[in-house]
């Protein structure tokens, strides 16, 4: 048994669904599959001839594979997409932002109220109460 208490399964799920929507959102999905395309690269290369060949056939960018072209169409397709919503919400956004801005109230000055810290602070020079005694084991 483990002295180490096992923590409830389904927040360490949300924590995990959490990261890799972070991670989709960045675009990591695209570094990740590029790095799989490296690797596998570099292995093949790697078999035919030297390392040193094999690492620089792999990073020159003149001899990648289907899955690097496959990763780069993607890159650019959800760059595209993402400028594409960006300029044509930018409009709605200023909008919404000036409407928002507009219609904002400031809080009235009578609602706030301060007590003053002398009225906290309470010095008491009584002893606490003693406790009635408990029934005793005979």
């Amino acid at each position: 048994m483990s002295s180490r208490p096992e923590a409830p399964l389904l927040p360490r799920i949300a924590r995990l669904v959490v990261v890799a929507a972070i991670c989709l959102s960045l675009g990591a999905h695209w570094a990740l599959l590029q790095g799989i395309a490296w690797t596998g690269m570099l292995i093949s290369y790697a078999r035919d001839g030297a390392v040193m060949e094999a690492v620089q056939k792999t990073f020159d960018g003149r001899h990648g594979c289907a899955l690097c072209k496959k990763v780069k169409e993607g890159r650019d397709s959800s760059g595209k997409q993402q400028q594409q919503q960006q300029n044509g919400d930018s409009a709605q956004k200023i909008t919404a932002v000036l409407v928002e801005i507009t219609t904002l109230v400031a809080p009235a000055a009578s609602s706030f109220t301060f007590t003053p810290l002398d009225e906290q602070l309470v010095h008491r020079s009584e002893l606490p109460e003693t406790p009635p005694p408990r029934p005793g084991l005979v």
